[in-house]
């Protein structure tokens, strides 16, 4: 995923697909906070359910539901 792709997704809700560190592939439903440089990662996305790298990201699906707070 770029981080022009992942700028546009920032404030919503999303089924995000990734991969970990073995390559197996989770989806979780997350709220993107942010997307910006980490030092020693790269590029990641500031979610919810914490930082993921944009190039473990496979895929995104719009959530129909909200986060509850």
């Amino acid at each position: 995923m770029l981080i022009s792709e992942a700028k546009t997704l920032v404030g919503q809700c999303v089924n995000l697909t990734y991969t970990d560190r073995t390559g197996k592939e989770f989806t979780k439903l997350v709220e993107i906070f942010e997307v910006g440089f980490v030092p020693l990662y790269g590029p990641c996305m500031i979610t919810d359910q914490g930082e993921l790298r944009l190039d473990r990201i496979v895929g995104f699906e719009h959530a129909s539901q909200q986060i509850a707070a």
